[in-house]
C-alpha cells in the first residue's frame, strides 16, 4: 500500500506561484516576465536560477508562457489553479461527501512512453489521486475528467479506465488513514503552524518593509500552504475527531492580516516601476 505525497510542486516553484500571486494576477491573467523575475529576485531567486525553474515549470507542465513582443508573459496551467482552490476549499471546511466508494484510475502505459506516465502520476497527485498499488490511482472524488482534460494525447498501448473500489465503512477509515498518512499529516500541520507562530512574533515585534516584508510574507505563509497542499481533501467522515485543518486555515488567514499592510507599499512602489529593459525579452 503507497503513501501519499504533498503534490510534486517544489518549493521553489512555490515561489514561482507566489510571485504571480503578489503581481495581483487575476486567474488565468499573464504576468510579464520582467516583473515576475524582478519579483523572484527580490524573494532571492537570481536570474539565471529563476529563467531555469521558468522552464522547467513550463516543461511539466505548471506553467504557459506566450510572448508579447519581445517580452514573455506567464500564467499558472490550470491544473495549478484547481489545485489551489482545492486546498484553500478544504481548508476553509469545505469537504466533499462521501458516498461509501473510492473513484480510480486504472492505467497501464508501454515503458518506451515514461514521460506520459509520469506527468499522468503528476497530474493525479495534484488533482489528489494516491496510488493504491501499481497502476491505480484512488480518490474520494471522481476527478477523472479533470486529469484526462489535462494530459496530452494518449500514447498507443496503454489504457486509461474510469472505475470505483468499495470497501466497509471501518476499512474505508483505516485505508484512508494509511493511504493518506494522516497522522503524519496532522503533524505536519502542528509543526508548521508552531513555526509560524515565531515567524509571526518576529515580525509584529520587528516589522520589516520593502523587499524584506515580502520575504518575510513568503517565509510565513509558503509553508502553511505547503503543508494544506498535503491535505488529501477527504470527506469528514473519514479524517480523525482531531483534524488539525481549521487551525492551520486561521494561521493563514493571521499571516494576510499582519503580513499585506506591510507588503502594500512595496507593492504598489513595484508596480509603479517600469520593467527593466535587461529582463525585456525575459
Amino acid at each position: 500500500m503507497s503513501r501519499s505525497r504533498p503534490t510534486e510542486i517544489s518549493p521553489q516553484a512555490g515561489l514561482v506561484c507566489f510571485a504571480i500571486g503578489a503581481a495581483q494576477a487575476q486567474p488565468g491573467e499573464p504576468v510579464a516576465g520582467p516583473v515576475l523575475l524582478r519579483l523572484l529576485a527580490d524573494l532571492g531567486v537570481s536570474g539565471p536560477a529563476a529563467r531555469s525553474l521558468l522552464l522547467r515549470m513550463r516543461r511539466e507542465g505548471w506553467l504557459t508562457s506566450e510572448r508579447a513582443g519581445r517580452q514573455a508573459r506567464y500564467r499558472l496551467a490550470p491544473i495549478v489553479f484547481a489545485s489551489q482552490d482545492r486546498v484553500e476549499r478544504q481548508l476553509r471546511g469545505g469537504r466533499p461527501d462521501w458516498n461509501g466508494s473510492f473513484s480510480g484510475v486504472l492505467y497501464t502505459v508501454p515503458e518506451r512512453y515514461r514521460s506520459f506516465r509520469d506527468r499522468l502520476r503528476r497530474s493525479a497527485l495534484l488533482l489528489g489521486y494516491v496510488t493504491l498499488r501499481p497502476g491505480l490511482l484512488v480518490a474520494t472524488t471522481d476527478r477523472y475528467d479533470e486529469l484526462v482534460a489535462v494530459l496530452p494525447a494518449q500514447p498507443a498501448g496503454s489504457q486509461l479506465l474510469r472505475t470505483k473500489v468499495s470497501f466497509s465503512a471501518d476499512d474505508s477509515r483505516r485505508l484512508a488513514a494509511g493511504l493518506w498518512d494522516l497522522s503524519g499529516v496532522a503533524a505536519l500541520y502542528r509543526r508548521t503552524i508552531a513555526e509560524f507562530v515565531e515567524r509571526l512574533a518576529e515580525a509584529e515585534q520587528r516589522p520589516p518593509a520593502g523587499a524584506a516584508a515580502l520575504r518575510a510574507f513568503a517565509a510565513a505563509a509558503l509553508p502553511l500552504y505547503e503543508a494544506g497542499s498535503a491535505d488529501p481533501d477527504l470527506p469528514a467522515e473519514l479524517l480523525p475527531a482531531d483534524w488539525p485543518g481549521i487551525a492551520l486555515s486561521a494561521a493563514i488567514g493571521r499571516a494576510f492580516a499582519v503580513f499585506v499592510p506591510l507588503v502594500g507599499d512595496y507593492l504598489d512602489a513595484f508596480a509603479a516601476r517600469p520593467a527593466d529593459r535587461s529582463a525585456s525579452a525575459a
